[in-house]
């Protein structure tokens, strides 16, 4: 038997839907709007009022990008390190987590306490102390 919606749930589903539209475009307008600049020419990206979509497509940006050989030598070294970081932390995390779920030790419960713990820290903060240095 289907369960009937009165006024007051359309109300607040509507509502729901509105708030999870407006959420979602708040956070794909700057990715597109970072697309679409990229393809603008530099006197159209500062133009004001600026415009929506390009007037005149253009690729000069990703040419002049990737006709750079030191440029792209940037891309490959920081693709290579991120890809090595991430091999690496999957590899460790693994080894650690076969270790807390099949064996016990002595301080188990605290050490798997710390590291969960570690998780509530937003990440963003921890670049203070690495600019302190």
């Amino acid at each position: 038997m289907r369960k009937r919606h009165t006024p007051k749930d359309r109300l607040i589903t509507v509502a729901l839907h509105v708030a999870l539209a407006a959420g979602l475009f708040f956070a794909a307008f700057p990715i597109y709007w970072m697309l679409s600049s990229s393809f603008k020419s530099n006197t159209e990206i500062f133009a004001l009022p600026p415009t929506i979509l390009p007037k005149a497509f253009t690729l000069e940006a990703y040419a002049a990008i990737l006709g750079d050989p030191v440029k792209l030598r940037f891309f490959f070294n920081s693709y290579f390190v991120a890809g090595a970081v991430t091999v690496l932390t999957v590899l460790i995390a693994l080894l650690a987590a076969y270790g807390f779920s099949r064996f016990n030790f002595r301080g188990k419960g605290i050490l798997n306490t710390i590291i969960i713990s570690t998780q509530t820290i937003p990440p963003i903060t921890l670049l203070i102390p690495f600019f302190g240095l």
